[in-house]
């Protein structure tokens, strides 16, 4: 246990002193700043919003979700993906093992570092955020929001830590820092926008929608006529039904479907088809209810992913000179 300290808290200085550290904790302050203005504006618009549309905007195009679904895997990736071959090239990793230190510390340092470094950004980020909207909305969350805001902040954190892990992952099985980065960048394109391309071409094979001539007589009525049919609605639900299933391959559209829950954003598979939103305000009792399948799902791959670098570490040949 105290050689794993001794990792951590080497590691974690180095994380938090390090400019890429530095320049993504920048960019996800600027983006999440823009995205509180944004949600303020939406409350002093709909006052029936609560203050947890600070986090969404009233949509989920440009939010706190959004950008830590797709941002945020880059982050945790970039903290584990050269962690392991880096230091193995380098040489350091050899010396470091030459001190009386197992080589289940180093690999546990080295991810309570990169989880602690993790859970600082996105604490800091929540605060900054509420330390922006209350002086401008003129009040603050109530002590349900508040939970709310936590149970959103640990979700964020167990999401970035399974990216976290993979890059750690890619890390112990590549031996060239070139070659997990590329791993890195492949598995976070699958995962935000591969799978729901896929999932979008498989739905409307499965689900055609009827043609319409350009010309037909139900195109001059406009689109609100044309979508008002029990069957065009059917047909849109069943596609959208099966798009976010198979979207939920992914584990970034688990986060964001889970995150939604515990903000108690509820879309309709219908309006989501079409564009539009409809917000139900579901309690937060709800909410965990709703999302605990998803972060059970994104733990899981966290522990398998961080269980594989663990076996495979452990059995790893390291030589001076890497």
């Amino acid at each position: 246990m105290a050689g794993a300290m001794t990792v951590f808290r080497k590691e974690l200085s180095d994380h938090l002193g390090s400019k890429r550290y530095l320049i993504l904790f920048a960019i996800i302050i600027l983006l999440s700043t823009l995205s509180a203005y944004q949600g303020v504006d939406y409350i002093k618009n709909n006052p029936n919003a609560g203050f947890l549309a600070i986090f969404s905007g009233g949509r989920l195009a440009f939010s706190f979700i959004s950008l830590m679904t797709i941002f945020g895997p880059i982050i945790g990736l970039a903290l584990g993906f050269d962690s392991i071959n880096k230091e193995r090239t380098s040489g350091s990793l050899s010396v470091l093992l030459s001190y009386p230190i197992f080589r289940d510390s180093v690999l546990n340092g080295k991810f309570l570092a990169g989880v602690t470094a993790l859970a600082s950004l996105v604490v800091s980020t929540i605060i900054i955020m509420c330390g922006i909207a209350v002086p401008m909305l003129g009040f603050g969350p109530t002590l349900e929001q508040v939970a709310s805001m936590v149970a959103l902040a640990l979700l964020t954190i167990l999401y970035l830590a399974f990216w976290l892990s993979l890059g750690l992952l890619f890390s112990v099985l590549a031996k060239k820092t070139s070659t997990s980065m590329l791993a890195s960048v492949a598995a976070w394109l699958f995962s935000v926008m591969i799978v729901s391309i896929i999932a979008a071409l498989v739905a409307n094979l499965m689900v055609p929608l009827p043609f319409q001539p350009l010309g037909s007589p139900e195109n001059f009525r406009g689109f609100g006529a044309a979508t008002q049919t029990e069957e065009y609605r059917a047909l849109i639900q069943m596609r959208s039904e099966i798009q976010t299933n198979i979207s939920r391959i992914s584990l970034s559209n688990l986060y964001s479907e889970a995150a939604s829950s515990i903000l108690g954003i509820r879309a309709s598979a219908f309006f989501v088809a079409l564009g539009a939103q409809q917000q139900i305000r579901p309690s937060l009792a709800q909410g965990i209810a709703a999302s605990w399948p998803h972060a059970l799902a994104i733990f899981v791959g966290m522990l398998a992913c961080f269980v594989i670098s663990y076996m495979r570490f452990l059995r790893l040949e390291i030589r001076p000179g890497g």
